[in-house]
């Protein structure tokens, strides 16, 4: 961070790589050389890691990178709930478990009840690819939307055989949402596919074990991690850990540089866009 800040003397603009230092502190829009910036892109949506309010005070604008993902991780959690629909991907499980392959029954999803909890553009986008293989879709919002109608979660719990979490994590404040998928929503499922590609912050993984091993939930995808790898969640079948690469595509790619570099471009032509609101 220190030597970042070193390099941005006399710099009116920072494209930053968020894996170049992952961190940005306070401390680094105090130090002098960083005075002189006007705007930071980075190749990243969210910007928690920049410490947005202290850039705010300090008078240097975040630029981010918006939706560049939108398709590939709306397809990616479509291809989650296909997995567990069909029990494919247990094959495999078998194989490395030295165990015959078992031809196990999967279900049709035209005609059966999915749900979205979240309408941000990967969400919507969900649920447009859930409405495509014909499933009769169910939405969840912290606000609401124009034109759209908002079930209850209570509601969608118990009638969803399917249900996609796309929601943003908000970890502090009155809408702090860790753990929201509580006990009390789970065991309302009945068979549930649940597929969480957003945060594992957002389930309570204690009881969506109880769930699954009570059969409330039938299937369960959350980006692999150590910790949940060693957990009590590690060893139930029913779970697939997926890497976290939901997002990486070409196409994600090819708009992430496009719109990393523009968002520069137009910065200096006295234009801001993308700029991150905390």
């Amino acid at each position: 961070e220190a030597e970042l800040a070193a390099l941005c003397d006399g710099f009116d603009y920072l494209m930053l790589n968020y894996d170049v230092v992952k961190k940005l502190s306070e401390a680094f829009y105090e130090a002098e050389p960083v005075r002189s910036l006007q705007a930071i892109s980075a190749d990243i949506t969210g910007m928690d890691w920049a410490s947005p309010a202290a850039a705010s005070a300090n008078g240097v604008v975040l630029l981010n990178i918006p939706h560049y993902s939108t398709e590939s991780v709306a397809e990616s959690i479509l291809t989650e709930v296909l997995l567990h629909a069909r029990q494919r991907h247990l094959a495999y499980v078998d194989e490395l478990r030295d165990r015959d392959v078992e031809a196990r029954k999967g279900i049709n999803l035209k005609g059966r009840v999915g749900a979205v909890l979240g309408l941000g553009s990967i969400g919507s986008r969900t649920a447009e690819l859930l409405a495509a293989v014909g499933m009769d879709v169910l939405l969840w919002n912290r606000s609401e939307r124009d034109g759209v109608q908002i079930s209850s979660l209570d509601a969608i719990f118990e009638q969803a055989d399917v249900i996609c979490l796309s929601v943003k994590t908000v970890k502090e404040g009155p809408e702090a949402n860790v753990e929201f998928v509580n006990r009390e929503l789970l065991e309302r499922c009945e068979g549930t596919i649940i597929v969480n590609l957003a945060n594992k912050a957002l389930v309570d993984h204690d009881a969506l074990v109880d769930a699954i091993q009570a059969g409330k939930v039938s299937g369960y995808s959350v980006d692999r991690t150590p910790e949940l790898l060693d957990s009590p969640l590690g060893g139930l079948e029913q779970v697939h850990f997926p890497p976290s690469n939901a997002w990486y595509s070409d196409e994600s790619l090819d708009t992430l540089r496009q719109t990393w570099v523009s968002n520069v471009v137009a910065a200096i032509g006295g234009e801001l866009v993308n700029q991150y609101r905390d």
